[in-house]
């Protein structure tokens, strides 16, 4: 006896309907949702050029075209185009696949369209920490004259002591820190506790205690503009000037925020050589993320062995 038909489904339906289970059942954070959003509107543009359509006409010859066009869309770079990273194909790609496999357990669709998807392969890049000479005029060159200063130092070690993510620190309140742990809410709205030094709880402690506004936000903004509003949240992209501001400062060369995650995994796994400990630490929920700082630490390792070999050790 022949399978029913799948059900008809406009595709614009079936992305809403995707995009909501994404976000409500797998806890999505709301930028990742956002992410998929816009990538599905890209091919759900691709693929309604004559119009609307049901999301049971999706087919391996109209994907086959989409992934044709991804490859060969270019964007503006100085004087000419580009073709897109491989990095950019890859993420709409996902996002595609995704969709398609839940559009396939929905029965929607009468196939798994998503497998016949291939994803650009990536060129392997190592972590980028800070070299051990960098991070320790950094921390050398702390100072905390002033609140904002303080707050920039209680940044900066509460950045290195617990490998978060920026945005993982920026949307802490103050109400967080005054707990018996400091927990933070990683992607997939996982959370863990994070490793909290006492250099860096000391400094945090002397920021708050320097603050007199009402905000609730562990970490504020002191811009003109946002001076005197109840929740003046610093931003990533203030984060990011703080960085740049304190590599100026010590005379180190400038750095993301996200280099001094990198820096606390590649300090763990020097030091103690651990990986489960290292990923635990950092909040990886598998050891395949951090196979980069073992890969570094085995580098430096060559490079001392030949630093001794040419010294005639």
């Amino acid at each position: 006896m022949a399978e029913p038909p799948a059900p008809s489904l406009p595709l614009a339906e079936a992305v809403t309907e995707f995009l909501q289970w994404l976000e409500l059942d797998r806890h999505a954070s709301l930028t990742t949702v956002a992410a998929y959003s816009g990538e599905l509107s890209r091919f759900q543009a691709f693929c309604e050029r004559s119009g609307p359509l049901e999301v049971g006409a999706l087919d391996r010859d109209l994907l086959r075209a989409f992934q044709r066009a991804i490859a060969r869309t270019t964007r503006a770079a100085g004087t000419g185009r580009q073709r897109l990273a491989p990095a950019t194909r890859r993420r709409r790609l996902i996002a595609l696949r995704t969709f398609l496999r839940f559009c396939r357990r929905e029965e929607w669709i009468d196939q798994d369209l998503g497998s016949g998807i291939d994803l650009p392969r990536l060129p392997e890049r190592l972590p980028k920490p800070l070299e051990d000479t960098a991070r320790e005029r950094l921390v050398a060159s702390l100072t905390a004259s002033s609140v904002p200063k303080k707050r920039d130092r209680a940044l900066l070690l509460l950045l290195l002591s617990t490998g978060a993510r920026i945005s993982e620190l920026l949307r802490l309140d103050r109400a967080d820190w005054a707990r018996d742990r400091l927990v933070l809410r990683c992607k997939g709205d996982r959370e863990r506790p994070a490793l909290v030094t006492e250099r860096a709880r000391r400094a945090v402690d002397a920021y708050l205690r320097a603050r007199d506004d009402r905000s609730p936000a562990l970490f504020i903004s002191f811009q003109p503009a946002s001076r005197g509003r109840s929740d003046n949240r610093l931003t990533a992209q203030g984060a990011r000037h703080i960085c740049r501001q304190l590599a100026q400062d010590a005379g180190v060369a400038p750095f993301h925020p996200h280099q001094l995650r990198h820096t606390l995994g590649t300090l763990l796994q020097e030091r103690l050589g651990d990986a489960r400990l290292t990923a635990e630490t950092l909040g990886h929920t598998g050891l395949a993320s951090v196979s980069g700082y073992t890969k570094i630490t085995e580098r430096r390792r060559g490079e001392a062995r030949r630093a001794l070999e040419e010294g005639g050790l």
